[in-house]
């Protein structure tokens, strides 16, 4: 449903655009608040005037591209802030260098306090016109231009916008029901179990009837947004204010508030403590939506999926009634410390009340970290496969490592005898500089691996002094346009090594900078937790002495990709900082580094896969075409028949998702056991066995590995 995949992303950017801000008379905030805010921009600024890369002149220039790049965070769509509101705003445009230097927070409380009134008018207005004869025939239409949008000039031209978003809403909705009709194998499995009282059954159903139900859908969704976002803490809001400022100084230079580096710590150790459930929430209610299988919650056997916590309760403490708090203050009354208990009172889907005692443990998120498969081809040739999501990094000495979960799978493949390996950087964002360092040790006897390079020259030159490798046989590392920094680091090694060939995206992301995160209280001194900084202090040079940095890694067998045509690299960003490149290391290159050369000059696109790619670079060409096209109609006539036309065009690329590449797949030795005792797990490698079986790269990965086995 490609019309249906462009609507959503309106949608999202929409109800993205909910979770931020608005100007009215000011809310009071508390002085407690006030004072944090100041003490945490007074120690931004004097941490990123000494330690950043390249903090910029702090002038007229520094404050335009900070209100820009604010306003442009608080209201992307230009949908709920009035002329009159920017008027009062642009004030300040020229201001925000002077309110660095003297902790001015008079913007940010006037937005926020503007936010808060637009929501309560914007859903009072939803209800209005989502109860009124909306036109569908009129030749109206949405542009989704908005660096080109103006903020309404008058109520009514404000209120106009909104219910043009509105009516896109509605009409996507009708679509999906008039699609969901269209399921009979869906339909069948309904009628066998009967409806629920409030279920919708858009069978043989009238235009008016599915617009109906489409309108209630929409105003539900709309009103459980605008809930979800004001039961939040204003405070909350600050980081917003603060990263419009960080972000001026580079694209990687954050802000995060206590409650985000929380959540940032998680991303990068893979576990957390608490007792193994992910929650959604359903109406006000911290809601179960699965359960970690081995986790507290999965081995105490009483919690469900769909249960309704309404309050948690610790030993020697008030129940707290968590109903209609924000979800991520919920969550964080239910995490605790490994070995505590926690009670949590649920209501069951029959309505019943029950309480529930958990004792917490440590809780893996296993989809974080390094997995391996063998790839067996029709001859009955064997190849390894790695997959790793991130450089992860464990903070507390109890989790896992990056580096030590690779060089499991290495050893996993060795046992399987297989003939090369495959390592999968694709989508990885980065992650910890020396997890990196290692890995690639994992791959070369030793050496240089990265150069990083301060801002007053300082260098250090990170190497690997293990002589030991895990690995000496034939490697391909894949690669796209989302694999960024440490990523960008071992692909750039392995590459100047000659170790590996790389396959994928004309380059890859083109992050060269490093960053390192501190505590804001390290600059400060103070005791409280103000939250941390995560700021560049290096950039980063291959040990040829390039840099990545703008440009990437250029991959030795360039494969087209869907973002081929779409700008979604470093080079994108404003404050990107600039190229440049420092001298080389010497270094021993791979033994088989001059094969390697041969190999890469040699190769040709295999005729049936060349045909598939020529679709696929078909099939970006299109995507930069629907990214492109800013037009949505309002008429439904218009809006069903440009729907159909991108089904039309996404039938004509079919060859794409129904591409196999003959390969099969099979779990490494020491996961066999596990798969069989673990059902959730079976399920995750049966999805990721299946989404390789379709993966065109993996063809051409093995007829390098081919060649370089000759």
């Amino acid at each position: 449903m490609h019309y249906l995949r462009k609507t959503y992303v309106l949608l999202s950017f929409l109800f993205m655009s909910l979770l931020v801000f608005c100007y009215c008379t000011p809310f009071s905030f508390s002085n407690d608040d006030d004072e944090k805010a100041k003490e945490i921009i007074k120690n931004v600024r004097r941490s990123l005037g000494i330690l950043h890369y390249s903090a910029p002149k702090i002038d007229d220039d520094f404050s335009a591209k900070v209100y820009k790049t604010y306003m442009q965070s608080l209201d992307p769509n230009k949908t709920f802030f009035k002329a009159s509101d920017m008027k009062f705003f642009n004030q300040f445009e020229d201001k925000l260098d002077e309110a660095f230097e003297k902790e001015d927070i008079t913007l940010y409380k006037a937005t926020v306090d503007t936010l808060y009134k637009r929501w309560d008018e914007l859903n009072a207005l939803t209800k209005e016109i989502l109860k009124s004869d909306l036109n569908f025939n009129e030749n109206d239409s949405v542009i989704l231009d908005f660096d080109e949008a103006t903020y309404p000039a008058t109520d009514q031209g404000w209120a106009k916008r909104w219910e043009k978003r509105l009516k896109v809403s509605v009409l996507q909705e009708i679509i999906l029901l008039q699609e969901s009709a269209k399921d009979s194998a869906l339909w069948a499995r309904r009628d066998s179990v009967g409806f629920g009282e409030d279920e919708f059954d858009p069978r043989n159903k009238s235009l008016t009837t599915l617009e109906t139900e489409a309108k209630k859908q929409v105003e539900e969704m709309t009103s459980e947004m605008f809930r979800r976002n004001m039961v939040k803490n204003k405070f909350d809001y600050f980081s917003f204010f603060m990263n419009a400022f960080t972000t001026t100084f580079d694209p990687h230079t954050n802000f995060f508030s206590p409650k985000q580096n929380e959540d940032f710590e998680l991303m990068m150790s893979g576990q957390l403590e608490g007792i193994g459930a992910t929650l959604t929430d359903e109406k006000g209610y911290p809601t179960i939506r699965s359960l970690v299988v081995g986790g507290p919650a999965w081995k105490q056997g009483e919690l469900e999926v769909e249960d309704k916590i309404t309050k948690v309760i610790e030993l020697n403490k008030e129940p707290v009634n968590v109903v209609g708090m924000a979800l991520e203050d919920a969550i964080r009354h239910i995490r605790g410390q490994k070995g505590t208990k926690v009670t949590l009172v649920v209501k069951k889907k029959d309505g019943s009340f029950k309480n529930i005692t958990i004792e917490r443990d440590v809780v893996e998120l296993e989809e974080t970290f390094a997995k391996s498969s063998i790839l067996q081809t029709k001859e009955g040739r064997q190849y390894g496969i790695i997959n790793l999501p991130s450089f992860y990094l464990n903070f507390d000495g109890k989790g896992h490592d990056a580096s030590d979960d690779v060089k499991r799978q290495i050893e996993a493949l060795k046992e399987s005898n297989v003939e090369g390996i495959i390592f999968d950087l694709r989508g990885n964002g980065g992650g910890d500089l020396e997890e990196t360092v290692e890995i690639v040790g994992h791959f070369i006897p030793s050496g240089p691996v990265v150069q990083a390079v301060r801002s007053d020259g300082d260098k250090k030159v990170f190497a690997d002094k293990d002589k030991s490798i895990s690995w000496s046989g034939p490697l391909v590392v894949l690669v796209n346009e989302l694999s960024a920094s440490a990523s960008e680091i071992m692909a750039a090694a392995l590459q100047d090594y000659g170790r590996a060939i790389i396959i994928g995206s004309p380059q890859t992301y083109g992050k060269g900078t490093v960053q390192i995160m501190r505590p804001l209280n390290w600059f400060s001194g103070g005791s409280e937790d103000l939250g941390r900084l995560k700021f560049t202090y290096q950039k980063f040079y291959r040990i040829n002495g390039g840099s990545t940095q703008l440009r990437g890694v250029s991959s030795d067998i360039v494969i087209p990709d869907r973002y081929k045509y779409i700008d979604i690299t470093e080079s994108s960003n404003e404050s990107a900082l600039p190229w440049d490149q420092i001298s080389a290391q010497t270094f021993t290159p791979w033994k088989e580094k001059q094969k390697l050369k041969k190999l890469i000059s040699n190769y040709r696109v295999d005729k049936i896969t060349g045909e598939n790619f020529k679709y696929l670079d078909e099939y970006a060409r299109w995507m930069k075409q629907i990214s492109d096209d800013h037009v949505i109609y309002l008429n439904i006539n218009k809006f069903k028949a440009d729907y159909e036309q991108r089904e039309k065009m996404g039938k004509k690329f079919d060859t794409l998702s129904k591409y196999k590449n003959g390969f099969n797949f099979k779990p490494v030795n020491y996961e066999i056991p596990l798969i069989e005792k673990d059902t959730v797990l079976a399920e995750r490698r049966k999805k990721w066995q299946e989404a390789m079986g379709k993966d065109i790269y993996l063809q051409e990965a093995v007829r390098v590995l081919k060649d370089w086995n000759k």
